[in-house]
């Protein structure tokens, strides 16, 4: 249920057009769920974190799992056209950040509830990943030559591509290396702006014990990504965001028929995937029952 959790929100960045790059940096947000790969934790925490966990993911279950079953069946009706166009990509993009502020706003409550549980030596444990987690993420995406790094990036991008339209083609590839080139260099803003969010949390943690104080850093930290975001970046992240979304409807375009049938039956089997992990709703008396008790 953890991996569902994480792939509803990588979908709803496939959907909207996202690059890796993007889902990446998303992740970091789920430190709350995350703690175990990060710091080694007591047996009361894992507890703790168990039972966190159990209610987040029976609240995304009843909440968002439906959605989005319900919204590949509407992306294989958009994808089963002979062609698209960049904007049919817009509503889904919509949809999946309305999902993630949702999320995000869950994920604070959580964060108010396991963090200060952690020790001094475990804020220093977190301290020391956050640095060499940063420091990867350095060599992966900036490190060797331009070109180098180019090539990395189309390589990425195919390999996204291809789970769901199989062998790409030297036409879609052609397209994928333009897409890059297009793109406004925004990595080292993204770093700077990971490496600052992580400092904030270590900054918060160093007032756990204050309540009110704690929520107030919890809650700049789990302030959406623009409050903190310069308008240059913020310009430079639609241009990229608008770039991706004409690739994927030029590489839809230029899909083999048996491409597009690959693409259709993923599609398929994934919206089935979480039409049968969905929980149900409880109706209107059930509700209410459980608001009385």
């Amino acid at each position: 249920m953890r991996r569902v959790f994480v792939a509803g929100l990588l979908l709803s960045l496939v959907l909207g057009g996202c690059s890796l790059r993007m889902a990446y940096s998303q992740l970091d947000w789920l430190v709350p769920w995350y703690l175990r790969d990060y710091v080694m934790l007591n047996a009361g925490q894992r507890t703790l974190l168990d039972r966190q966990l159990a209610a987040r993911l029976d609240w995304h279950c009843r909440s968002h799992l439906g959605d989005y079953a319900s919204t590949l069946r509407e992306a294989q009706r958009v994808l089963s056209a002979e062609r698209i166009e960049a904007e049919d990509f817009s509503p889904f993009l919509a949809r999946s950040e309305a999902w993630w502020q949702e999320i995000r706003a869950e994920l604070e409550d959580d964060a108010r509830v396991l963090l200060p549980a952690l020790s001094d030596e475990q804020v220093g444990e977190l301290r020391q990943a956050f640095e060499r987690r940063q420091r990867e993420a350095r060599k992966e995406f900036l490190g060797g030559s331009e070109a180098s790094q180019r090539e990395a990036r189309i390589a990425r991008m195919e390999k996204r591509l291809q789970r769901w339209f199989g062998r790409i083609s030297a036409e879609q590839r052609t397209l994928i290396a333009a897409w890059s080139d297009a793109l406004m260099p925004t990595t080292q803003a993204w770093l700077d702006s990971r490496a600052r969010w992580q400092a904030a949390v270590i900054d918060a943690l160093q007032v756990r014990t204050d309540e009110a104080l704690f929520a107030q850093r919890v809650a700049a930290f789990m302030a959406p990504d623009e409050a903190g975001a310069t308008p240059e970046y913020r310009a430079q992240q639609a241009h990229n965001r608008d770039r991706t979304l004409v690739l994927l409807a030029d590489v839809f375009n230029a899909a083999t028929p048996a491409q597009r049938q690959r693409l259709l039956r993923e599609i398929d089997g994934l919206a089935g995937q979480f039409e049968g992990l969905a929980c149900a709703t409880p109706d209107r008396d059930e509700r209410l029952a459980l608001n009385a008790d």
